[in-house]
C-alpha cells in the first residue's frame, strides 16, 4: 500500500472539529495512518495554518491539537528552493493554479510521499496521487 502519506491542512483541520463533514472519514483515517506505522507528513506552514484556524474557536484545545499532531507528523520545512520550483512548476503546467498546493506538492516529491491526502477537490499533482479522506476510508473498509 502506501509508505508515506502527505496530509494537507484540511485533513487535520476536520479531525479536530466535528461538526466538519469530513470529521469522521479524516479522523478514521489518521488513526490508520498512526496505528499501521505508516509516515505521515506535513508542511510548516501548514501548521500554522492549522493553528490559526482551530485557534478562532479556542486557542488552548488548538495548540494541544498542534503539540498532538507533532508526536505523530513529521513537519518538512522549506526554503526558497521549493519556492522557487513551485513558481516554475506554475509557470510551466498550468494545472499548478494554488501556490500554496503547489509548494506541497513540491515538498510531498521531495520527502517521496506516494500519496497526498487533501479534502480539497482541486488539489493538482501530476504524479502524486490525491484522495480525500473519504475516498481513502472507503478504500480502508473495502480491504
Amino acid at each position: 500500500m502506501y509508505k508515506n502519506i502527505f496530509i494537507d491542512a484540511n485533513i487535520f483541520i476536520d479531525t479536530n472539529d466535528s461538526n466538519r463533514d469530513a470529521y469522521e472519514d479524516s479522523l478514521a483515517v489518521i488513526y490508520y495512518l498512526v496505528e499501521n506505522g505508516i509516515s505521515i507528513y506535513t508542511s510548516c506552514d501548514l501548521i500554522t495554518t492549522i493553528y490559526y484556524i482551530l485557534a478562532r474557536k479556542d486557542k488552548k484545545s488548538a495548540l494541544t491539537a498542534i503539540e498532538n499532531i507533532n508526536t505523530f507528523t513529521k513537519i518538512i520545512a522549506f526554503s526558497n528552493v521549493e519556492v522557487t520550483k513551485s513558481c516554475q512548476l506554475m509557470r510551466e503546467d498550468k494545472n499548478y493554479k494554488d501556490l500554496e498546493d503547489t509548494i506541497q506538492y513540491c515538498l510531498a516529491k521531495k520527502e517521496e510521499c506516494d500519496l497526498i491526502l487533501s479534502n480539497d477537490k482541486g488539489f493538482y499533482s501530476s504524479d502524486i496521487e490525491v484522495l480525500t479522506a473519504k475516498v481513502f476510508s472507503k478504500i480502508l473498509e473495502d480491504k
